[in-house]
C-alpha cells in the first residue's frame, strides 16, 4: 500500500469534487424565489430541476465506470470535467428554463466521475482497514456541499453569479485532476493488466446487495430531508424552529458520516457496525418524531442523524473490498462503483416520489416508512451480506493463502 501523503491528496480532491456536486444539487432550492422569478418556474419545475442531478447516474454510471476500468482513472475524468466546465459556463447565460434544465443535466453528467470513481481511485493506496475512513471523509463532501449551498447561496449577488461560481468549481476540479491525479503504480509482481469483466460485476450477489443498500439509504435520506421542515411544522413547530431541526439533522449527518468511517476502519469489520447504524438510526429517527415536541426533539434528531449517517458512506466503502469474495477482480471496481451509483440515482429519485404520493401529509406514515427502509437496509447489508472487512473470515482466508500459511 502507498505510504506517501499522496493518498490524502486524492481524498481531498475527491471530497472537494463531491462538495461541489452537492452544492450544485441544491443551489436552485437555496435561491428558490429568485430562480422561479427569473425563469418563470412553477413549483413542479423547481422540484424537477433540483432532482435532475440524480438522472445521469441512472443512465450512464455503469457505462462510465466500465470505461474508466478500461481506460484508466486519469484521461476520461479530465475530458469530462472540461466538458462540465463548458456546460457550466454556458448555463450562466441560459435564456429560459428548458435550456437551464438541459445544461444542468449535461453539467451533472460530465461531473459524474466524482460520484463513482472514489473506490477505484482509493483502492491502490488505502488498505482494507483504511478504506472505511477514506470513504467516510470523502462522503462528507456531499453534506458539506449542501450545507454551504444553503448558507452561501442566498449571499450571491445574483443567480448568474452562483452558477458562475459552480462553473469555476468544475474548472478547478479539472485543474486538480491534471496536476495531481495519475494512474496507480503497478506492483512489482503484478500480472499483466487483466481484461475487465462487466458480466462478473452484474452476476455478483454481493454487489447487488451493496448496491441496493446504497440506493435505499440515499432514498431514505432524501425522503427524510425533504420532509424534515414540513413534518415538524405539522407537529406544531414554528417554521423557524423546524428549519433548525433540518439544520441540526444535516450537520449531524455530515459529522456522523466521517466518524462512522473511522470507526469501521478501527474495528476492521463492517457488518455489525452497519446493523447498529441502520437499525439503531431507524429507532432513533422514529422516536424523534413520535415523542412530544420539546428539547428532546432536537437532541433525538441530532443523535439519530449522527448514528444513521454511516448508512451511505460505510456501505460505499465496501465496494472496493468486494473482490475478496472472488466474485470479480479489482480491475472491475470502477464498474462496481458505477453500478452502485446507478441504484443511488434511480432509487434516490423514485423512492421519495412514491412515498410522497402514498403518504402525502401523513407525516407519521412518512417517518415510519423511512424507519422500515432503514431496518431493511440493516438486515440486507449487515446480516445477509458477507463480512468484507480486513478482520472478517474472507479477508483472513485470503491473507493466509497469500502468505502460504
Amino acid at each position: 500500500m502507498e505510504k506517501s501523503p499522496y493518498k490524502y491528496v486524492l481524498v481531498f480532491i475527491m471530497t472537494f469534487g463531491l462538495c461541489f456536486s452537492g452544492f450544485t444539487n441544491v443551489i436552485y432550492a437555496a435561491r428558490a424565489l429568485d430562480v422561479m422569478q427569473i425563469f418563470n418556474m412553477s413549483q413542479a419545475q423547481l422540484s424537477a430541476i433540483s432532482s435532475v442531478s440524480n438522472l445521469p447516474a441512472f443512465f450512464f454510471a455503469i457505462w462510465l465506470g466500465n470505461l474508466i476500468d478500461k481506460r484508466g482513472v486519469r484521461k476520461i475524468p479530465i475530458i469530462l470535467f472540461a466538458l462540465a466546465t463548458v456546460a457550466g459556463v454556458a448555463r450562466v447565460f441560459s435564456p429560459n428554463y428548458t435550456i437551464l434544465f438541459l445544461l444542468t443535466f449535461l453539467g451533472c453528467t460530465f461531473f459524474l466521475p466524482v460520484n463513482i470513481i472514489a473506490p477505484k481511485l482509493f483502492a491502490p493506496y488505502f488498505s482494507a482497514g483504511e478504506m472505511g475512513a477514506a470513504i467516510g471523509v470523502y462522503s462528507s463532501g456531499a453534506g458539506l456541499g449542501t450545507t454551504l449551498a444553503f448558507a452561501l447561496g442566498p449571499m450571491f449577488s445574483s443567480t448568474k453569479a452562483a452558477l458562475a461560481f459552480i462553473a469555476a468549481g468544475y474548472a478547478v476540479m479539472m485543474i486538480l485532476w491534471i496536476i495531481f491525479v495519475k494512474e496507480p503504480p503497478k506492483a512489482e509482481n503484478a500480472p499483466a493488466m487483466q481484461k475487465t469483466d462487466m458480466k462478473a460485476v452484474l452476476k455478483s450477489k454481493t454487489m447487488w446487495k451493496v448496491m441496493l443498500c446504497g440506493g435505499l439509504a440515499v432514498g431514505a435520506a432524501i425522503l427524510l430531508n425533504s420532509y424534515a421542515v414540513t413534518a415538524f411544522i405539522g407537529k406544531g413547530m414554528e417554521p423557524a424552529a423546524a428549519s433548525v431541526i433540518a439544520t441540526i439533522m444535516n450537520f449531524c449527518l455530515l459529522v456522523g458520516g466521517v466518524v462512522a468511517g473511522f470507526i469501521v476502519s478501527k474495528v476492521g469489520r463492517y457488518n455489525v457496525p452497519y446493523v447498529i447504524i441502520c437499525v439503531g438510526g431507524a429507532i432513533l429517527y422514529y422516536l424523534a418524531y413520535w415523542l412530544p415536541v420539546g428539547t428532546i426533539t432536537y437532541v433525538m434528531i441530532g443523535i439519530a442523524a449522527f448514528v444513521v449517517a454511516g448508512s451511505i458512506g460505510v456501505n460505499m466503502g465496501r465496494i472496493a473490498l468486494i473482490p475478496v469474495t472472488g466474485e470479480f477482480g479489482p480491475e472491475n471496481i470502477g464498474a462496481a462503483g458505477g453500478m452502485n451509483q446507478t441504484a443511488v440515482g434511480l432509487i434516490g429519485f423514485i423512492l421519495p416520489t412514491i412515498a410522497a404520493s402514498i403518504f402525502g401529509t401523513n407525516y407519521m406514515g412518512v417517518w415510519t416508512f423511512a424507519a422500515v427502509i432503514l431496518v431493511i437496509i440493516g438486515i440486507l447489508g449487515g446480516v445477509l451480506t458477507p463480512e468484507l472487512g480486513p478482520k472478517g473470515k474472507l479477508a483472513q482466508e485470503q491473507a493466509s493463502a497469500a502468505t502460504g500459511k
